[in-house]
Formats: C-alpha cells, structure tokens, sequence
C-alpha cells in the first residue's frame, strides 16, 4: 500500500530541501563569488606560521625494571623525579608464592623478551626520569632501530601502555621503568608538499600536548611517498617518560611581517612582485620580498629590502592597495612596454 503524503507533509519537505541547498550556497558559493569581486587588498602587519601537524613517536633510551623474586613491593621514589645512576629505586619483601603461578603483563613482557635493557635491579641502573609505566615497545622505538623504522609498520602497532604500580609483584614482572633524558629523538612522518622546510640542523619548535619544546633536525630520509623526519632533543619535558606516540604541530617559522594574499602575486619578467595603487589611482608592478609562504597568504617585507645582488629594493609599505586579481594588469603592463 502506497502511502500518500499531505500537503502540509510535502510543504515542509520542500521548505527543508530549500534549506539545504541555501546552506550550501552560504558556506560552499558564496565566499567564491564574493572573492571574485573583492579586487584590492590593504596590506596590514601580521604573523605567518608555518606548520605541519603529524604523529611523533618518542624514541629514548630506557631501563625496564624487572622483580627478582616474588612479595610484596615499595615503592621508593615518586614518579615523575630525575634520578642518578644507582639510587634506590623499590625494595622488594620476598615472600613464598605458588611457583606455577603465571606471570602477569604477558602481553608487555612477550614485547620486551631479548630486550637488552632489562635489570633484575632494585637501584637505578641509569641516569634519567622515574615512570611506572611501560608500553612493551621499549625495544622497538631505539637509537638503534629509528632509521630503519617505517611508517606503514609503526601504524599498525597496537601502542598502550598499562601502570605498573601495585601492592605485591611475581618474579619475573616489570616493576619500573628508567628513561635516560640526557639526549632523545622524536620520529615523525611528513608529506613532500612541506618537506623542504626541513633540514638537517635546522632548528625548529614542536607543540606537544604538554607544552612546546625547541628541537632540531636529526635526519631526513624518503620513504615512499612521504618522508621520515627524526628530531634531535636535549630538554626537558613534563611527560617525557610515559610518552611514546603523541598528537604534535611542528613550527618551522614563526615570521612577521606584512601579509598579502598569494594571489595578489605576480611574477614580471623574473622577478616578484603584487600591483601597488599609486597616487594618481594607477596601479603599477611593485617588487617585493617574500619572507615566508603557505599555501594561502604570504608575509613579505616592507618599506625597503636587498636583493639577491646586493642592491637596496623600495618595496610595498603598511596600508598599499595592491590587485588582488593582477593577471590583466599584468598583461597590460608587458604588453605596453613591448
């Protein structure tokens, strides 16, 4: 049986469908066409950053802890605290226990078998940041093995950690975790359209979700169709021993300056520059200085710059009118001084 529909029914269907389609117009056509129709554009100062916004993989060098016998445990140093090579760390209360009882942490323990840096030691076995946390890839993510690790693999790793504290371990459990923070690294993976703001040396801040910390580029190596960035660090950061995998912005540069929109500019027989009204309302090719880009506006010099050749360049100033659509004035330009 077919239901028939209302007047009133077919009404508000047709006024939603308007709707619909009025929104999309608002938010989809509307700023297209008014952009059209904006045809200057007043230089004012502003700030251009430049970033990139990824996934960063701690890598540290770390000292797991592990129980020599079973009993009850103490815990002797709060976590989060810096600590010297050799200080006491838990101490243990053996008590007797059922032999054939299983090991708990199997999942992190399976990760870490054949890890080098496990201690059957109650006092730090190195310098660095207390944690009582692991997440089992602590013989994964190394100095060792970053540049060779590949981004495809690191996805599909199952990465979580799990709180060590408790009241009473079995032997053989992990029981604390040491990570050296003299020196460590953070891996990431970014796309060829930004590669070239990295280079090796250079520095560069990162926004972590605890803080920005300043950084500098390790090394940089193409991997399929992206490119593996490592970040050399030496500074301090709050949840530097319990991160392993964290959202972060890279900031390659922070610039100030004047901020023009990219499609004010033009080139003119090799060199760049945007159309500047003067005061006779005519508007005539100005060079200019781009300081930095991205891929929407870019913040240029003002007032005066030095060109390539050494040579002093009068270019745009605070409050210039420049075209914001110069093509035409472009090909006019070239065409008259022909």
């Amino acid at each position: 049986m077919k239901m028939k529909l209302t007047k009133k029914t077919k009404k508000a269907i047709c006024i939603y469908v308007i709707a619909l389609v009025l929104l999309y117009v608002v938010v989809e056509v509307l700023p297209k066409v008014t952009d059209i129709f904006e045809t200057v554009q007043v230089l004012e100062p502003g700030n251009l950053t430049l970033s990139y916004e990824t996934k960063g993989y701690f890598i540290k060098n770390e000292a797991v802890g592990i129980a020599g016998e079973s009993g009850d445990i103490q815990y002797l140093v709060e976590e989060g605290t810096a600590i010297k090579k050799g200080y006491p760390l838990v101490a243990v209360d053996p008590v007797k226990t059922d032999k054939k009882k299983d090991v708990r942490f199997e999942e992190y323990t399976k990760r870490l078998k054949g890890y080098e840096g496990l201690y059957r030691e109650y006092n730090s076995p190195i310098s660095g940041v207390y944690s009582l946390n692991i997440d089992g890839y602590e013989d994964y993510f190394t100095f060792d093995r970053m540049e060779k690790i590949k981004n495809s693999n690191v996805k599909a790793l199952p990465i979580n950690s799990i709180e060590l504290e408790r009241e009473t371990v079995i032997k053989g459990e992990p029981i604390y975790k040491v990570s050296a923070d003299d020196k460590w690294y953070i891996l990431c993976w970014v796309d060829d359209k930004v590669v070239d703001r990295y280079q090796e040396g250079r520095d560069v801040s990162l926004e972590l979700p605890e803080g920005t910390v300043d950084a500098e580029v390790y090394k940089i190596h193409k991997e399929d169709s992206e490119y593996r960035v490592i970040f050399y660090l030496d500074v301090y950061y709050e949840a530097f021993a319990e991160s392993r995998a964290e959202d972060m912005n890279i900031i390659t540069s922070d610039n100030t300056g004047l901020l023009v929109n990219n499609k004010c500019i033009v080139k003119k027989r090799g060199k760049t520059g945007v159309y500047v009204k003067n005061k006779n309302g005519d508007y005539e090719f100005t060079e200019i200085k781009i300081i930095a880009s991205d891929d929407k506006e870019s913040v240029i010099e003002d007032v005066t710059f030095i060109d390539d050749e050494g040579n002093q360049v009068y270019t745009v100033d605070v409050y210039d009118e420049v075209l914001k659509h110069p093509q035409s004035a472009l090909e006019k330009d070239l065409k008259e001084k022909e």
